[in-house]
């Protein structure tokens, strides 16, 4: 998703003059450039009588109207898509997304004051890197009047972007393909993984042959550890051991250093503290994104066995089970009088058999 900067103001405040100036001149300097606005009244661009109209009168969940030089597509969405949402069906087609309006989605932002309006308010999510003033005398970083200062300020920013910064967003996006959706759990997820690899010297992860992974959760967190780390339950690099906590151990395998990194148990806290206008959740999102790694988690250097029937590879051992019959592999199994056992037989079923006519016999 390309990078986005939103432009928030009071209405009638001059945010598309000011954005249509400084799309022409970053256009200039080679940077494509797309734009989202927020409209708070209805849109009707779609008119009646026009074929596109009668398309979608009779149904049409889109219509597409296609020219020589314009491509128009006309929806009607069940709900209003979010800023995020829109930002996906770009891909990796334009530099930049400018978006006037928007409040609350947690992206950069600049902020255009007028005269006698308020300081910047402290609950908007994302990072404020300026504000343009009217008032040529206010001190601002930005003049209303010097769109091409505000498009040199945009050009720096997307030129000074940290590298985490770029390696973040991706991650993201791959976290919520796997996931289904991005929640505050797959942002610290995403987090958390990020500091884990590093920590223990893993620079390619999924690409690694040497990182094995324990995730002691099983919920949205756990998918974000698999993203980042590209470990994996079928590959015996990714092992749940479900403590209910969101953290995770990552261990070197050539090197045997190890580290266990934890989320604090405050973290929701502070979202709340820094964007307490923002709804839970959108807070949090926020919030994860921009805190420092040490705000957000605890590292422990750790030692943790991996043992010879623990790795990756072929089965080392097999054993059939003395009471059901059925096979185990790795030792995974209990030895009793009778012969050895599965855990199962041996008391430690997650499941009860109904009875003794149990076996259900497929119909196809």
């Amino acid at each position: 998703m390309p990078p986005i900067i939103r432009l928030i103001g009071r209405s009638g405040s001059g945010k598309t003059t000011l954005l249509t100036e400084v799309v022409r001149l970053l256009l200039a300097d080679g940077k494509r450039v797309a734009v989202f606005k927020h409209a708070h009244h209805r849109v009707d661009l779609d008119r009646k009588g026009k074929d596109s109209f009668r398309y979608a009168s009779a149904g049409a969940v889109s219509v597409t109207v296609v020219s020589a030089d314009k491509v128009a597509t006309f929806e009607a969405p069940a709900k209003e898509p979010g800023l995020l949402d829109l930002a996906k069906r770009l891909g990796e087609n334009v530099d930049l997304i400018l978006a006037e309006g928007f409040h609350g989605v947690a992206t950069p932002y600049l902020l255009l004051l007028g005269p006698g309006d308020p300081s910047p308010a402290r609950d908007e999510p994302g990072e404020m890197i300026g504000v343009i003033h009217t008032d040529a005398h206010a001190g601002g970083a930005y003049e209303r009047s010097d769109p091409a200062g505000v498009a040199r300020g945009i050009a720096g920013w997307l030129a000074s972007r940290r590298e985490d910064d770029v390696e973040l967003d991706r991650v993201l996006r791959e976290a919520e393909a796997f996931h289904g959706h991005l929640c505050p759990g797959q942002v610290l997820g995403v987090r958390l993984a990020l500091v884990g690899v590093k920590a223990v010297g893993i620079e390619n992860p999924t690409r690694s042959k040497k990182l094995i992974t324990w995730v002691e959760i099983d919920r949205c967190g756990a998918d974000a550890v698999q993203t980042v780390t590209g470990c994996k339950p079928g590959k015996r690099t990714l092992k749940l051991v479900d403590y209910g906590k969101l953290a995770a151990t990552f261990l070197n395998t050539e090197t045997g250093v190890a580290v266990r990194v934890s989320a604090r148990a405050d973290s929701r806290d502070r979202a709340a503290e820094m964007y307490p206008g923002l709804e839970r959740h959108a807070a949090q999102m926020a919030a994860y994104r921009s805190l420092p790694d040490e705000d957000l988690f605890t590292v422990h250097a750790v030692e943790v066995e991996l043992g010879e029937y623990d790795r990756p590879g072929k089965p080392g051992a097999r054993i059939v089970c003395a009471i059901c019959g059925e096979e185990v592999n790795d030792h995974r199994h209990v030895d009793g009088d009778d012969g050895p056992m599965c855990k199962a037989c041996a008391g430690g079923a997650y499941y009860r058999v109904t009875g003794r006519d149990s076996e259900v016999r497929l119909p196809w």
